[in-house]
C-alpha cells in the first residue's frame, strides 16, 4: 500500500462551508480506512470538538485510531489516551496575558477538558469557539490560577483589527520561543514551540512505524503548513491560503467541491479522478 497515514484539517478542509462532511468525502475516507490507512483529524480543537466527526467516520472511541488535537499539542487515540505532545505553563500564560491586556484583546486558556479566562466579558467569537468545541468556560482571576493546570493552548479571540494588531506587534522574543499562528481572521493561537501539526504527524508516524514518505496531509490555513511540509504528500485545498498552495505538492478541489474525497480517491485509493486531471 502507498499512503498509510492521512492527516486532515477540519474546518474548510474535511468539512464544507456548512460544517458538513459531504457524502463523497465520507465514502472516500471510509474506503481508505477499510483499505488499512489511518485517517487522522489534525485540528486546533480539543478531542471533544471533533467527536461528532469521528463518530460519523466510524473512528470514535477507539484505541487503534488517532487524532492530533490542539494544533499538535496533544497526540492521542480517539479513546483519549495521550501518546505525545507538549504543554505550556502559568509563567507562559502571564507573558501573553500582559500582551492581551496591552491591546485590549480577549484571551483564554484551553485545557484538556475546559477553557479558562480571566476576562469577565466574553465576546461572540469566544462564545462561538467554546460552543463549537463543546468545552465549558471557567472564569478565574490570574492570581487564582495554579501551576498544575494543563496549559495546553492559549487563544487571542477578537475582532479582526485587534488580531491584526497583535500579529503585527507580537514581540520578537515571543515569536521565536513559541509557536504562534493565526488560524482564522479572529483567532491567534499560542502553543509550545514544538507543538505543531507537523510534529504531531511525525510523532504519530513514529509510534505507528510508518515512514513519512507514506503519509499525506491536507489543509487550507497557516496552521496546516507544518504538516503539509512534513508529509510525504502535501495537498492544498483550492480554497487554501497562498502559503499552503506554494508549499503543497498538489492542489485538490475546494471544501465545497469534495476536495478531500477527490484527493483520497486519486492518491490513496488509486482511482481515476477526472476532476483532478490537468
Amino acid at each position: 500500500m502507498g499512503i498509510e497515514l492521512i492527516t486532515i484539517d477540519i474546518d474548510d478542509t474535511l468539512v464544507n462551508s456548512n460544517k458538513k462532511i459531504t457524502p463523497r468525502v465520507k465514502k472516500a475516507l471510509q474506503d481508505a480506512t477499510e483499505q488499512g490507512a489511518k485517517v487522522v483529524l489534525a485540528t486546533g480543537r480539543p478531542l471533544s470538538g471533533v467527536k461528532d466527526y469521528l463518530v460519523e467516520l466510524g473512528l470514535d472511541d477507539k484505541t487503534d485510531q488517532f487524532a492530533i488535537t490542539y494544533n499538535g499539542s496533544v497526540v492521542q487515540t480517539t479513546a483519549g489516551e495521550q501518546l505525545g505532545g507538549h504543554e505550556l505553563s502559568l509563567v507562559d500564560f502571564k507573558k501573553f496575558k500582559a500582551i492581551a491586556d496591552e491591546f485590549g484583546a480577549y484571551f483564554q486558556i484551553e485545557s484538556l477538558d475546559y477553557a479558562i479566562t480571566a476576562n469577565t466579558l466574553i465576546n461572540r467569537y469566544a462564545n462561538g469557539e467554546n460552543d463549537m468545541v463543546q468545552m465549558p468556560l471557567r472564569i478565574k482571576a490570574v492570581n487564582d490560577m495554579s501551576t498544575d493546570e494543563h496549559y495546553v493552548k492559549f487563544m487571542f479571540i477578537d475582532e479582526t483589527d485587534i488580531i491584526d494588531k497583535l500579529v503585527a506587534n507580537m514581540p520578537k522574543e515571543l515569536q521565536e520561543n513559541y509557536y504562534i499562528v493565526q488560524s482564522t481572521p479572529n483567532f491567534l493561537e499560542v502553543m509550545h514551540k514544538e507543538s505543531t501539526k507537523g510534529n504531531g504527524l511525525a510523532i504519530l508516524a513514529d509510534k505507528l512505524g510508518i515512514d513519512l514518505s507514506k503519509t499525506m496531509a491536507l489543509g487550507d490555513q497557516h496552521n496546516d503548513l507544518t504538516m503539509i511540509q512534513q508529509a510525504g504528500l502535501g495537498i492544498a485545498m483550492a480554497n487554501a491560503v497562498d502559503e499552503i498552495k506554494e508549499n503543497a505538492k498538489y492542489i485538490t478541489a475546494s471544501q465545497n467541491e469534495d476536495g478531500v474525497g477527490l484527493a483520497v480517491e486519486k492518491w490513496v485509493l488509486g482511482k481515476s479522478v477526472p476532476e483532478l486531471e490537468n
